[in-house]
C-alpha cells in the first residue's frame, strides 16, 4: 500500500468514527414527565365590587396561553372568603411538562367589556415534583387569592 491509501484509510476510519459519535449524541436522554395537579383557589379579597368571575390558564410547551379551569363555563364566580375546588381542570394535556421544565399559572378576571384583568401568576417547575402541596399567593388588580397545587410524577 501506498502512504496516500493509508492516509486516506485512517482518514476514513476517522471520519466514521466522528459520524458515530455524532449520531450517539444526537440521542436525547428521554425525559421525566410530571403532572402539575391543580387542588384549590381561595379568594381572600376580590378585585371588583361583588365577585370576580375568575380563571386560570397555564403556558403550554409553546409557550402558548391555555384555559384550564374551570373545565366548563368561561370562568367561576368568586368572592371574598370563597374557595373553589379546581379538580375539575387535571385532565388538561397542558398540565403535563417535563421534570427540567417550568409553566407559568395565571389567574384571570374575565371582563366582558374591556380586557380581561390578570390577577396573579406564578411559576411552577417540574422540578417540584414529590406531591407535597404547594401554596402560592396571586396578587393582581386589588384581588388577593391562594392557589393550592402539587407536582405528582406520572
Amino acid at each position: 500500500m501506498s502512504r496516500h491509501t493509508i492516509r486516506f484509510a485512517a482518514a476514513g476510519l476517522l471520519a466514521l468514527g466522528s459520524l458515530a459519535g455524532f449520531a450517539g449524541a444526537a440521542q436525547a436522554e428521554p425525559i421525566d414527565y410530571v403532572r402539575v395537579e391543580l387542588l384549590e383557589l381561595t379568594c381572600h379579597q376580590q378585585s371588583e365590587g361583588d365577585h370576580d368571575e375568575a380563571y386560570i390558564k397555564i403556558t403550554d410547551a409553546n409557550g402558548n396561553q391555555v384555559k384550564v379551569w374551570p373545565g366548563s363555563g368561561k370562568y367561576q364566580t368568586m368572592g371574598t372568603n370563597y374557595l373553589r375546588s379546581l379538580g375539575d381542570a387535571n385532565g388538561n394535556a397542558a398540565l403535563v411538562l417535563g421534570k427540567q421544565q417550568a409553566r407559568t399559572l395565571t389567574l384571570w378576571d374575565f371582563d366582558s367589556t374591556s380586557s380581561d384583568d390578570k390577577l396573579g401568576s406564578t411559576l411552577v417547575t417540574g422540578s417540584e415534583a414529590g406531591g407535597e402541596v404547594q401554596y402560592r399567593s396571586l396578587e393582581g388588580s386589588g384581588g388577593v387569592y391562594t392557589i393550592a397545587y402539587r407536582v405528582i410524577d406520572i
